[in-house]
């Protein structure tokens, strides 16, 4: 017999779920391993027992490897991206945005008005997720493997989307109307004249090619039409269906079938460009897995508790962020 707790430390169990959920070949070694924990989840559901917390154990894996290691491309584009411990305290340092040193001309000797660069620390806010579900023993003893792999992929997407939202929901209401990054659009969809106002923006402030042009897909569709397409760029829409880039601003999209409580990941009629980093975003601590069986009403009881982050933006970073409100 396979050694779980063994195969579990070796193995990238996250890759391993979203192959078996989405149907992918295994290889003969991934083969050996979801066989081996197939069987021993639908012996769980059998008995009704987990004594040796299997399930826990691997979904504890599974999760905090891929919440607190795997890349997440859009928020590292716009965020210094770290961890701390649970009991440690915590000060965002930001790197302004722009220089604000200033050259004064002068006489040899003489003294210029000093000017200053912000170091000062902000304090990140702080959000707490968690996310609760049942596994029963019926569907434990009927597909076993299948259904915890299921379950860690789907927790996993509950945190992160809803880590996403709450950082984008903060940008949308940073912005306000009347600021020169706040770009008003009187038709449903982008126009050219918008898209190159926020494109302009963004091309300006951009530092190390860290910048992206963020909207749910209808959007990004919508603004891949406006250009002149080359036959490369035609080539790219016929394979893609959207174009990666506007006015030199790689362009990224968020599926409107993604929710998080019933809202959209991205605010609706919003388009949002972000000149690279804007902060920083600090996961604090690991998340806790709990296990607790209930035979009597035969299921098991999951827990994903304390999934900590801070986030920290300064006012001077949100000028590097811009969006378009449309009708």
């Amino acid at each position: 017999m396979i050694d779980v707790a063994e195969m579990v430390k070796n193995t990238n169990m996250f890759e391993l779920a979203q192959k078996t959920n989405h149907t992918v070949d295994l290889t003969a070694a991934e083969t050996e391993i979801a066989e081996e924990l197939d069987a021993q989840f639908k012996e769980i559901g059998e008995t009704g027992r987990d004594n040796d917390l299997v399930i826990s154990q691997f979904l504890r894996k599974v999760i905090n490897q891929e919440i607190y290691e795997a890349p997440d491309e859009i928020l590292e584009n716009m965020f210094e991206m770290d961890s701390i411990g649970e009991a440690d305290d915590y000060a965002a340092v930001l790197t302004p945005p722009e220089n604000t040193l200033v050259a004064y001309e002068a006489g040899k000797g003489g003294n210029v008005p000093k000017s200053f660069l912000d170091f000062s620390a902000v304090t990140p806010t702080w959000k707490n997720l968690q996310v609760e579900s049942d596994i029963s023993f019926a569907d434990l003893r009927r597909n076993g493997w299948k259904t915890v792999s299921l379950i860690a992929e789907n927790a996993v997407a509950a945190l992160k989307n809803s880590r996403f939202a709450v950082v984008m929901a903060a940008l949308d209401n940073a912005i306000v109307s009347g600021a020169p990054n706040y770009i008003t659009e009187a038709t449903t969809m982008p126009t050219a004249t918008s898209m190159d106002a926020l494109a302009t923006y963004i091309a300006e402030r951009q530092e190390n090619g860290d910048a992206v042009i963020l909207g749910l897909y209808k959007y990004i569709l919508a603004a891949s039409k406006l250009q002149s397409a080359s036959d490369a760029m035609k080539d790219e829409m016929y394979r893609n269906g959207i174009l990666s880039y506007y006015g030199g601003i790689p362009m990224k999209y968020v599926s409107s079938a993604k929710k998080v409580q019933g809202q959209l990941m991205l605010p609706d009629k919003r388009i949002f460009g972000v000149a690279g980093k804007i902060g920083t975003m600090t996961q604090k601590g690991d998340i806790r897995t709990y296990e607790v069986e209930n035979p009597n009403r035969e299921y098991v009881h999951l827990m994903w508790k304390d999934y900590t982050f801070g986030y920290a933006i300064s006012t001077a970073a949100l000028e590097k962020v811009a969006k378009i409100v449309l009708a």
